[in-house]
């Protein structure tokens, strides 16, 4: 996922300082850089967060937002059950590969990432609520997210802002009536309420889970790569966790290689350790980020970046 070239020497002292459980930046093997997080970014959005893991400039920074729109429904399509539509867009400012059409192909496999996660009933939202009228309408979400920078790490960022946008989502209420026509059948109607204050959140959107993404270095592995260490990474298993620490997705990563059986079940109980760990600090990031005025900071794009 990365272009960086090292030297020889270079990857081998990063190979070996993995191996032996030390990490160029000083870190551990199972520690992630830092993360910043903001909500309500995009004030035409239903909801929307930008995350950056890692420091300014030398981090990886996502901005997600969501769209909601009434969606008709069709035969062939579930009867009482709405849909979350992902697309991921990496910025040809991002990176120089991304220049031209150089994202398409990392687009297309984050837009599926992204997917996999959280379309269905793996992100833990109970899908039918998002149905209006079975067999009528439905609400359609539209994940939206564009990569900003890129240092190594991208899907966790991803997930991060994509699960804070969707916390941060509030639909409109639908005020739902039976109405008789002329035979005297009755027929159910639906009114969209048009009032910013009367607003409600996602059911079960407290269920989403976060990720965690291992690439193997060596005989070992880290998680949150950086730019250098994925530049040696020779398998990447991104491992979608579950609030109730419970393995919900398993997305391996475009590398050639895969991770070898012997490390495969390690990886599995490092994840839910981790996982543990991350969501309380979610946790934190997000109240302080929902707390946050936006009056606090200029909202200009440079000023803005040396606040984030």
């Amino acid at each position: 996922m990365t272009s960086l070239i090292l030297s020889p020497s270079e990857q081998d002292f990063i190979t070996r300082g993995v191996e032996k459980g030390f990490r160029a930046d000083g870190r551990g093997s199972l520690d992630r850089r830092e993360v910043t997080l903001r909500t309500n970014m995009i004030s035409q959005a239903n909801g929307s967060a930008r995350c950056r893991i890692g420091h300014l400039g030398l981090g990886t920074d996502v901005l997600v937002g969501i769209k909601a729109e009434v969606n008709t429904w069709s035969p062939g399509e579930p009867e009482s059950s709405g849909s979350i539509v992902c697309n991921v867009e990496c910025s040809p400012s991002a990176a120089q590969e991304f220049e031209g059409r150089g994202a398409e192909d990392l687009n297309v496999e984050l837009t599926q990432t992204l997917d996999r996660m959280f379309n269905g009933p793996q992100s833990g939202i109970d899908m039918s609520k998002l149905c209006i009228i079975p067999k009528q309408a439905y609400w359609v979400l539209h994940v939206d997210a564009l990569v900003l920078d890129v240092k190594g790490g991208i899907v966790d960022a991803l997930v991060w802002a994509t699960r804070a946008a969707l916390l941060s989502t509030k639909l409109p209420r639908v005020v739902v009536e039976s109405v008789a026509d002329e035979d005297g059948n009755l027929q159910s109607e639906f009114d969209v309420v048009d009032d910013a204050e009367d607003q409600v959140a996602i059911e079960g959107v407290e269920n989403l889970p976060l990720s965690v993404t291992f690439n193997q270095i060596g005989k070992r592995f880290v998680i949150d790569a950086s730019e250098q260490e994925e530049a040696v990474t020779q398998a990447s298993l991104t491992v979608a966790v579950s609030p109730q620490l419970e393995i919900c997705a398993v997305q391996k990563g475009g590398f050639l290689r895969g991770f070898p059986p012997s490390l495969l079940s390690e990886i599995m109980q490092a994840a839910r350790r981790v996982a543990r760990d991350e969501f309380a600090k979610f946790k934190e990031l997000y109240v302080a980020a929902a707390s946050y005025q936006a009056g606090d900071e200029p909202s200009t794009g440079s000023t803005f970046l040396g606040a984030f």
